[in-house]
């Protein structure tokens, strides 16, 4: 039965991500082929995405016995779920027509990636958290931020792209879609600030399990953690000092956000080790 429904959620999750990059190859060939950008469809085809790829992680969680958090396969399709989520509250308050797209596309990656990386999907015994809220908070709180970083990733590219198109004076194609560089920047400053608030709530949160249970912390893990918070600490306050701005800005955005995805695999690994050393009730009863 857990495997039936196991299998069920990545289907429903395959099907999630094929609509993500369709979404995104739909949106990029409107705009090849100079047609007017279908913002309407690409908000239903993230809906449809959204929808399938909610229905696998519920699946997912039910066989878990909690949130799906625990290997690479499910922090990467959490922060894709949390990254979408972000566009649908996000976007309409911004008004950024292109940010659609290239949610589409960074989701489609982040999900296709992990579905096609089996040895991501590692099986490990339910219930994981232990039932301990605060643990289980903090972790979903870290993913959160890190699907804020995404975005600001995401509108970084966009100020990089609207940036060169005014340096070269173009202003036909992509370029007349997005909003202006000043917008753009604003947007990015403020999404970090958030982003590192909920990182410092999902630390903080943490921090009351490790408290009492600093052996079940892996050192690493904490350290990388707090390595990613601190980075996008420095480049919040060197931005609100004005000494880190507009092009330095968007790239020290982005470069963290690929520092923080790639820390994730020998972070999770650290984690598997650690549960593996420690004999859980799952093992004990087999």
């Amino acid at each position: 039965m857990l495997e039936e429904i196991a299998l069920t959620a990545r289907e429903a999750i395959a099907i999630g991500t094929s609509i993500y990059l369709s979404a995104f190859l739909f949106g990029v060939l409107m705009i090849v082929l100079r047609k007017p950008y279908p913002r309407a469809a690409m908000f239903a085809l993230l809906t449809g995405g959204f929808i399938f790829q909610t229905l696998g992680l519920n699946l997912r969680g039910a066989e878990i016995k909690g949130c799906p958090l625990g290997n690479i396969f499910e922090i990467s399709q959490f922060i894709a779920w949390s990254l979408v989520l972000l566009y649908f509250i996000i976007g309409p308050a911004f008004r950024l027509r292109l940010l659609g797209l290239f949610t589409a596309g960074l989701a489609g990656l982040l999900c296709s990636t992990a579905l096609l990386v089996r040895a991501w999907d590692t099986p490990y015994p339910a219930g994981i958290f232990g039932g301990n809220p605060w643990i289980e908070l903090h972790a979903a709180l870290a993913m959160f931020s890190y699907a804020m970083f995404a975005i600001v990733a995401l509108v970084s590219v966009m100020f990089l792209i609207q940036q060169h198109g005014l340096k070269k004076k173009q202003f036909k194609g992509v370029y007349q879609y997005l909003p202006s560089v000043q917008q753009l920047d604003l947007m990015a400053k403020r999404l970090l600030i958030t982003g590192v608030l909920v990182l410092s709530a999902a630390l903080i949160f943490g921090a009351v399990f490790w408290v009492n249970h600093p052996e079940r912390v892996p050192v690493f893990k904490l350290s990388a953690t707090c390595l990613v918070w601190a980075g996008y600490l420095t480049v919040v306050v060197l931005r609100i000092q004005k000494k880190l701005v507009t092009r330095r800005h968007a790239i020290a955005c982005i470069g963290l956000f690929l520092f923080a995805l790639a820390s994730l695999w020998p972070v999770q690994s650290a984690s598997d080790t650690a549960r593996t050393d420690e004999p859980s009730d799952h093992q004990a009863s087999e």
